[in-house]
Order: C-alpha cells, then sequence, then structure tokens
C-alpha cells in the first residue's frame, strides 16, 4: 500500500522506520506545501498522514476540512507535540487514522497498519486485501510480483521500459551492417543481464533497441532504479563490456499500463494503447541520452531520487518527467 506523508521535519521517517523495512508498504515524504497541489493527482486508496507537530488547532482544523473535501482520501494525522486538542475531531470528519505522541516516538509496526486496514475496510464495505491495493491508474490489473502468475493471453498491469541507441546513423556508418549487428546484440544482452535479476524481460527487440516489462504489483516497481542505474553506468557499461572506442548512448522511457501479455515472437498482432504511448514517448518524444517517464510512474520514484527528475512538458495528454543531466 501506498503512504504519502507531509511534515518539515526531518526526523519523521522514524515513525515509519519499522513497516518500510518489511517492503509491504511503500512510502513517500513530501513537504507540508506540497500537499495542496499534490492532493489533486494522489493515487486512489493512497493513505495520508499529515504532520500537525508544527500547527497549532485553527490550522489543524483547517487542514482537516480540506482533507475531508478530498474524494477518496484516506487520511491521518501524526502529533508527535501532542498539538491536536480534538482528536475525535479527525475520525469525525473521516480520517482513519492518529498516531500520538509516543507512537510517533516508539515508531509504528505492521500490526497496528493491520488496524488500519481493518478500520478502513469496516467502512467502506471492502476487504483487507481491496483496501491495501493502491490504484495508480484505473482499471489496475497486478500481474504480481515475478512471471509465476502471468499466462499468455491474459491481460495484466505492467512497468514498461523503452530503450534505443542513439545515433544510428552514426553507427551503421562506422560499423557496418555486420560488425553492427554484433554491437547491437551485445548491447542487448548487457540490458538483459542488468534487468533479469528485478524479473525484468525483454519482451520486443527491434534494429537498436526495444520494450522490456517488469511484472507490476500495484504497489512497487523495479523499474525506475533499475533505468536510472543504465544511465548512469553508461561510462562503465561501455568501457568494460563494449569492445569499441565509440560512446555509445541511449535514451530511455518508462510508463505503467495494461496490455494482453503474450510470448515473446507472438506479439505481432497486439494492439494495446499502452505499448503505442510508450514506443511514441521513446521514439518521437525523448531526447538522446535521456531517461524520461509518465506520470503514471512517477510515484514509483524511489525515496531519495524524487529530486532527480524535473517535468518535461506533456506529450500526448500526459505529463512527462525527465532525469536531471549528471556529469
Amino acid at each position: 500500500m501506498k503512504i504519502i506523508v507531509f511534515s518539515n521535519a526531518k526526523t519523521v521517517s522514524g515513525t515509519f522506520n519499522k513497516i518500510e523495512k518489511k517492503g509491504d508498504w511503500f512510502i513517500e515524504y513530501h513537504a507540508f506545501d506540497e500537499m495542496k497541489k499534490m492532493l489533486k493527482t494522489i493515487p486512489v486508496k493512497s493513505l495520508v498522514y499529515v504532520d500537525a507537530g508544527t500547527m497549532k488547532m485553527p490550522e489543524i482544523r483547517k487542514v482537516l476540512i480540506q482533507l475531508e473535501k478530498q474524494e477518496g482520501c484516506r487520511f491521518g494525522f501524526l502529533d508527535p507535540k501532542g498539538s491536536v486538542a480534538d482528536v475525535a475531531e479527525i475520525f469525525h470528519r473521516g480520517g482513519v487514522d492518529y498516531i500520538g505522541k509516543q507512537e510517533c516516538k516508539d515508531g509504528i509496526d505492521a500490526k497496528r497498519m493491520k488496524r488500519v486496514l481493518e478500520f478502513i475496510a469496516a467502512g467502506s464495505g471492502e476487504t483487507e486485501e481491496e483496501v491495501g491495493t493502491t490504484e495508480i491508474i484505473p482499471g489496475l490489473i497486478p500481474s504480481g510480483p515475478d512471471w509465476r502468475s502471468i499466462k499468455s493471453g491474459n491481460e495484466y498491469t505492467f512497468s514498461f521500459m523503452f530503450i534505443e541507441l542513439d545515433n544510428q546513423r552514426e553507427l551503421k556508418k562506422n560499423y557496418g551492417a555486420d560488425n553492427l549487428k554484433v554491437v547491437v546484440q551485445k548491447f542487448h544482452d548487457i540490458i538483459n543481464s542488468i534487468i533479469a535479476p528485478v524479473h525484468g524481460k525483454i519482451w520486443i527487440w527491434m534494429d537498436f533497441g526495444g520494450l522490456i516489462l517488469f511484472p507490476f504489483n500495484g504497489e512497487k516497481s523495479d523499474a525506475v532504479l533499475t533505468s536510472f542505474s543504465i544511465m548512469l553506468n553508461r561510462r562503465l557499461i561501455n568501457a568494460e563490456d563494449m569492445d569499441h572506442d565509440l560512446l555509445l548512448s541511449y535514451r530511455i522511457a518508462l510508463h505503467i499500463g495494461n496490455t494482453i501479455y503474450e510470448t515473446r515472437g507472438d506479439t505481432g498482432e497486439l494492439i494495446s494503447d499502452t505499448i503505442n504511448s510508450i514506443f511514441h514517448l521513446g521514439q518521437k518524444y525523448a531526447e538522446p541520452g535521456n531517461l524520461y517517464l509518465t506520470a503514471e510512474m512517477q510515484p514509483f520514484i524511489p525515496r531519495g531520487l524524487e529530486k532527480s527528475f524535473i517535468p518535461a512538458g506533456t506529450y500526448e495528454g500526459r505529463e512527462i518527467f525527465r532525469m536531471r543531466h549528471v556529469l
């Protein structure tokens, strides 16, 4: 389940350390000033916590009313200084949790969060499993943490990674047809060795790159960190793994969406808006040597890397983010 915390306190993560280490909870931390803007785009079924530590009761009530008006928003308050004078009002206005002074200090565990899910389920009529699934995109069909439950002919939600070599004319000119095939195959094998440990699978491969699928369990995507690493290590990949002097450049585009799954080699008849979107983004919008991701993928940027991505405009009606340039 996705938890979004709005706080200006650097120590707030200590409250969630226990559940964050278990890996069942995806937690984002944002400054309190970002809350008003972000509430409009927070995925359905996320759990929002607001730190009341620096607020007076009138401001707490103002925030409470704002959260109450946000349709589908599940929220609670962190109260490390005992600032909330009327705890009951949080629940009267639709809140689902209150973490008091001692609990903020000691940290919360999985048993407590299970009780929160049970409380939400009792009020919503959903099952605990349904409550715990964050709906990042409409029509989510989680494909699971790996490939064991994925069957050909069925529709699933995947993380999509498009990757393709840049400077294709230059590559053709410098290598010739036969040598170029060797270079591209080497590139294919290197990428495959990087993505395989995190269950990535090359699904479609073309002349200079292809489309990779990562199973998506509804809570976490390894595609962002994997792609980030591939971009940062471009020079090392060239130096250690490629037998030539030309520095290969490539671009990556990431997206989350649905498609019917077929085994590699049997994808020729597939028609999917998601597949079209990721190819358009990677081939028509992405600039050479850059990593891009869509608004659907943005919530899965790993903690600590959020500031490494900046807005890069809108393409085909979808907000796009780009990785900052690095040396």
